[in-house]
């Protein structure tokens, strides 16, 4: 079996079948299939390293016999199909992320600060948002191992760079909004609920989508329900956030912004209107 691109043939390196000469993944290999190539490796070359020592060897294998511009080329492929596989992302997603990365080494974007990995992993957020994966930057930080700050910064100016700016507005929330409430068994017009409230207080003050932002919004529509069947706990893991006090701290910001002290004898309605408790106007 050869490799697609280099036509090298493939080798099993630890738990993936991998090319040893530009380091492309090409699938992943089972337990019982990998012991069984142990004692058998010639129908796919030979079994190198282990699963632990394999990601060392792969980094080795592309920066042997190549030119600085080819051992570039390569790792930044290599790189695009670590992101690609972890979020199982279309083969026209991958190939999208090399085209941008392309595009902004052109452009001259990129620094001597920017590891290649981020520079990947901020591409690959990216194109995650911009195909419509209901992946959230903490899910993206925690599969690739890197900071969200990170990211999320690099992102943004690599979102600006490619005139893809959008894709970093409030207008881009429904989907994960949509995600996290059904996870959470709520319904449509739960849903709608928190979308309008989302609205509603981007008209008065901006709001970046965060995690803490959304879980904050979920738990405000929730307070102003006469039947409560989520705590600010299950709302917490939904949305991968370690402490409820996030939440809560959020929610309170929120109030201020919308002018009020509390939900209490309120609905979203109410709240959108610009009404108090008391039946006055904010």
């Amino acid at each position: 079996m050869k490799c697609e691109e280099c036509k090298t043939e493939i080798v099993v390196c630890g738990m993936e079948y991998m090319c040893p000469t530009c380091g492309l993944v090409h699938g992943f290999i089972s337990e019982n299939k990998l012991k069984d190539r142990h004692k058998d490796n010639n129908n796919l070359g030979s079994i190198i390293g282990n699963e632990k020592g394999s990601y060392k060897l792969r980094r080795l294998a592309v920066t042997s016999k190549m030119s600085n511009d080819e051992r570039s080329l390569k790792k930044v492929q290599f790189y695009c199909s670590v992101v690609s596989s972890e979020f199982t992302l279309s083969k026209s997603s991958k190939e999208c992320i090399e085209i941008y990365y392309s595009s902004l080494k052109r452009k001259l974007v990129f620094t001597s600060k920017m590891s290649l990995e981020d520079r990947v992993a901020a591409l690959g957020y990216i194109v995650i948002k911009e195909y419509g994966y209901h992946y959230t930057l903490q899910e993206v930080s925690k599969k690739l191992e890197i900071p969200t700050k990170r990211i999320s910064k690099l992102a943004r100016l690599f979102a600006r760079k490619l005139g893809k700016s959008y894709l970093f507005s409030n207008t881009n929330v429904r989907p994960l909004i949509e995600k996290f409430c059904l996870q959470l068994d709520k319904d449509i017009n739960f849903i709608n609920e928190v979308l309008s409230l989302h609205v509603h207080i981007n008209k008065k003050e901006s709001h970046y989508p965060t995690s803490s932002y959304l879980a904050a919004l979920v738990y405000l529509v929730e307070t102003t329900k006469l039947t409560k069947t989520i705590t600010q706990k299950d709302i917490a893991n939904v949305f991968g956030i370690k402490s409820k006090k996030t939440i809560y701290n959020k929610y309170k910001t929120i109030l201020q912004i919308l002018g009020i002290k509390s939900t209490h004898g309120l609905t979203i309605d109410d709240i959108t209107e610009g009404m108090t408790w008391e039946g006055q106007e904010v």
